[in-house]
């Protein structure tokens, strides 16, 4: 995984980097917190160190083992300072009102050969009346890549959140127009023009108001002369509140995960009751006996709350993705393939950490932009060969299941599962500790594989509502997330053969 914007050129300096910095190729992905950023006098954010500004910077204290000191990591992580409640959804129909709590916490990464480089990731939230919307909320995470990806991503967080707004507010305006028309004493009510009386946009109207922030967020950054997009982008993942529906919209490789309580209903029919089982243990299923397996390869039962991906990462590991890419002309291959140090092949299999193996974008026969991503906003010189910010949306409505929502960089996903994710903020007693554990359990896992550290961005929501799970929706989303899957005796092996990877821990 890893959203690098560029890899090395063949037989630059950088491939005779020794360890996993130069196997993640991730070194343009870091930055200074929020409260660190310095505005210039157009509002833009940019950092201290592009005016060179961190040469004059103290080195930060390392403990004997060359990593951060406890009050290094403590100063690099801003955000929520307590858990705050919010009232979502519905708020026209007293069942379809969602009541959550929400926290978001980020952790700048440390990279030793340039220990002052910005934190790439930026973070938005608008917890209530977004787009004017009662019960309305945008929850988004963006994780810039690049030698200015601090700066995409800063201005992504700016202007998605803004662009979506409009469109969302000129689609219901015109709706409420519509509403009146055929009726002109409508006009004469009190408020009758009150984003109150708006009615709500329909699922295909609010997602296409998501396409076009994304395309327009996308476009104004090539326009802008101040935002270096060339090689340099971000990744965007928002989880919008409408109508008591989440939608979710994503380009690049940050994740959406959902926390859902299992319903006995959604469950297949079991001849008897038996111990959880790892995969390999199927063989002692009867045959025809169908049940429902996680990601982590656990059969699930009723009360299991079970971590469902609202999001699907998209890198050339996806074969579809891999076939739109070459049809706009790229060439899909890893750095040892190109040095021809591989032969050639689409083989990949797992997710592998070794930045060498990644498939990565090229553009024909130039050995650029090599983009370990597959859509992005920015990135202009891969736009050329379909690396392109056309979004992947998905909405559902939430209900009694659904009880907590992670939206993250894959500085978190990086090396825990989504499962395991879900876990950690099941044993914490607020979003804002869920948060807390999160940054530091990706953070230990870093530790534990690289002498540096990718920026942690995270938001948690701890969610309530009283809608009934519609079992038909979750089963056809577990089995198109590829994240629980039906498995049957006689043929249990091809259904637990994903399209793509999901999980690289």
């Amino acid at each position: 995984m890893g959203c690098t914007s560029s890899a090395p050129l063949s037989g630059s300096t950088d491939r005779t980097m020794t360890g996993t910095e130069t196997e993640r190729l991730m070194k343009g992905r870091v930055g200074i917190d929020k409260t660190e950023r310095i505005h210039n006098q157009s509002g833009k954010y940019y950092s201290g160190q592009k005016n060179d500004k961190s040469k004059s910077l103290p080195p930060p204290q390392l403990n004997e083992k060359g990593q951060l000191t406890a009050e290094e990591v403590a100063k690099r992580r801003s955000g929520s300072v307590e858990t705050k409640d919010v009232v979502l959804g519905d708020v026209r129909s007293e069942d379809g009102v969602i009541y959550a709590t929400y926290a978001v916490m980020t952790q700048r990464g440390y990279h030793p050969d340039m220990p002052h480089k910005e934190n790439q990731d930026t973070y938005h939230i608008t917890p209530t009346k977004f787009a004017l919307g009662e019960g309305d909320a945008l929850f988004a995470v963006f994780d810039g890549h690049g030698q200015f990806g601090h700066e995409c991503s800063a201005f992504a967080e700016t202007k998605f959140p803004s662009l979506l707004a409009h469109h969302i507010k000129k689609a219901r305006v015109a709706k409420n127009a519509a509403r009146m028309k055929g009726n002109p004493q409508k006009t004469k009510e009190p408020g009758a023009f009150h984003p109150r009386q708006w009615p709500y946009l329909s699922v295909e109207e609010y997602e296409q108001c998501c396409r076009e922030a994304c395309l327009g967020c996308n476009r104004a950054m090539h326009e802008d002369s101040k935002v270096g997009d060339t090689m340099s982008g971000t990744t965007a993942i928002a989880v919008s509140f409408h109508a008591g529906r989440i939608t979710i919209t994503n380009v690049g490789d940050s994740r959406a995960i959902l926390g859902y309580r299992v319903d006995s209903e959604i469950l297949p029919d079991t001849p008897h009751e038996e111990e959880k089982k790892e995969i390999g243990d199927y063989s002692e299923l009867e045959e025809g006996h169908k049940c429902l397996v996680s990601a982590d390869g656990k059969k699930l039962r009723a009360g299991d709350l079970v971590a469902i991906a609202l999001s699907e990462d998209q890198t050339p590991y996806r074969k579809d993705e891999r076939a739109r890419l070459k049809n706009a002309g790229a060439r899909v291959c890893t750095i040892d393939q190109m040095d021809g140090i591989e032969p050639m092949h689409e083989n990949w299999g797992e997710l592998d950490v070794d930045a060498d193996v990644i498939p990565r974008v090229w553009c024909g026969d130039h050995n650029y932009p090599g983009t370990a991503f597959s859509r992005s906003l920015g990135d202009s010189v891969a736009e050329d060969v379909g690396v392109n910010a056309e979004p992947e949306i998905l909405t559902k409505r939430v209900t009694k299941g659904d009880e907590i929502l992670v939206i993250a960089s894959d500085g978190i996903f990086e090396f825990l599962t989504n499962q395991r994710i879900i876990d950690i903020c099941a044993q914490c007693v607020d979003p804002l500790h869920a948060c807390s554990r999160l940054v530091e359990a990706s953070y230990e896992k870093w530790l534990e594989q690289e002498t540096r550290t990718d920026d942690i961005t995270c938001i948690v929501l701890f969610m309530s509502s009283m809608i009934p799970n519609d079992i038909e929706v979750m089963k056809d989303l577990i089995r198109q997330k590829h994240q629980v899957m039906c498995v049957e005796k006689k043929m249990y092996r091809e259904s637990l053969i994903p399209s793509m990877p999901q999980d690289n821990s």
